[in-house]
């Protein structure tokens, strides 16, 4: 009973912290779209989308094996300046990627002047989730999900007051950014102070630096292919097709990313847990199918409220429509995502990250080519589809894994 009143209450704290600025974020879509259309809008997420790529360098993977030590709040300091120091490396590095990416002034395709002057500006925001991450490992140690909330509260308000004021004086997309940009740092900014952690002096342990990166290695490699696998359609389509086909599938992954977002909450409040077990024993593995099996339940029940409401994407502008279709393609695949979730943590608990490395670089091959082979020809519906093979082949690889190993594990 205390294990799931703990796990219910930090799930629903981590939901309201996603709500506040997915629902600042959604505002904010709104006001894009109906202000700049579905170009400005492709604009828009051309620049948030390239820019993402490179949160995993931000996150690492640090964050679970930092759980794993005994003294973490001891061990934040050097977490949070590795952090650092690593984010400001980052936004160099982004801003002369994104500098050379190609554009066609003839077909538009590509990433535009100001869509690179946008990356370099939105860059910034790799320092303050770089300062996130960190503050969040406290929150997630402690089960203090209230305290992400809060934070985000703040950074949401900012942002929609600064998006409301760049609409107020008809000011051009960048300034949309900038919002973006200075939401995140006042959202960074209350993380902190929330951890009640002090950061002064500078100083950071080379030894322990060196340690945790060597084990979290596996992981950050798993990480970096399961983003690049969720992200690099939309790459691809900014290179192969027009900016109103990034607008409208960006628009569609937006939703979808927020619902394969939850049993991330879920899997978080219950790291910790799946942690205490396999230090005690091992997990058994009934219970990881009672997880496997509640985690598809809820995806299911996710699938038709929202498969029925997609028409509603009219109400943004007429345009976003299209929309729907993709949205609806990648719904089906939403019990999956919610499976291999709560499968991948399980994993992870029980230090199989290199088969989980595996798997991700054989799916992120196979994504990568055949959105190479199909979008030029089917555009974004290619992708969508793309998406739900790829996962199911994932889910199919970890539990087979599971059953195989279940003496072992």
């Amino acid at each position: 009973m205390k294990l799931l009143r703990s796990v219910t209450t930090n799930t629903v704290f981590q939901i309201l912290a996603r709500l506040i600025s997915s629902g600042s974020s959604f505002l904010i879509t709104l006001f894009v779209a109906r202000q700049f259309g579905v170009n400005g809008y492709g604009e828009l997420a051309k620049i948030t989308t390239f820019v993402s790529f490179f949160y995993l360098f931000v996150d690492f993977g640090f964050n679970a094996i930092f759980l794993q030590m005994e003294n973490v709040s001891s061990r934040f300091r050097d977490l949070f300046y590795l952090r650092l120091f690593m984010s400001v490396g980052l936004v160099v590095i982004v801003s002369v990627l994104g500098a050379a990416l190609p554009y066609s002034s003839v077909s538009h395709i590509g990433y535009s002047p100001i869509v690179k002057l946008g990356i370099l500006l939105f860059s910034v925001t790799l320092v303050t989730e770089g300062i996130l991450y960190s503050a969040t490992a406290l929150f997630q140690k402690k089960l203090a999900y209230k305290n992400q909330a809060l934070s985000a509260a703040w950074g949401a308000v900012v942002s929609l007051l600064l998006v409301g004021l760049v609409f107020f004086l008809s000011l051009p997309l960048l300034f949309i950014v900038l919002a973006f940009v200075l939401g995140g740092v006042v959202e960074s900014l209350v993380a902190l102070f929330l951890t009640k952690e002090a950061i002064a002096p500078l100083s950071i342990d080379t030894k322990f630096v060196k340690s945790l990166a060597v084990q979290t290695a596996p992981i950050t490699l798993m990480l970096l292919l399961n983003l690049v696998y969720f992200r690099v359609d939309g790459f691809l389509l900014a290179l192969m097709k027009s900016t109103r086909d990034v607008g409208i599938y960006d628009l569609a992954y937006k939703f979808f990313d927020f619902l394969i977002a939850l049993p991330l909450f879920l899997s978080n409040s219950m790291y910790p847990h799946l942690l205490a077990s396999e230090k005690n024993s091992r997990t058994p593995m009934a219970k990881v199918a009672l997880y496997a099996l509640v985690f598809f339940g809820l995806g299911l029940l996710l699938i038709i409220p929202v498969w029925f409401a997609t028409p509603l994407l009219i109400f943004i502008k007429k345009d976003f429509l299209s929309s729907s279709l993709p949205l609806r393609i990648l719904l089906l695949s939403l019990p999956v995502f919610f499976t291999t979730s709560i499968l991948q943590w399980v994993l992870i608990a029980k230090k199989q990250q290199k088969f989980l490395l595996f798997v991700y670089a054989i799916s992120l091959i196979a994504n990568i080519i055949l959105n190479i082979i199909f979008i030029p020809h089917y555009s974004y519906v290619a992708s969508a589809i793309i998406t739900d093979i790829s996962e199911v082949f994932v889910l199919v690889l970890t539990f087979s894994y599971i059953i195989l190993r279940r003496k072992s594990l």
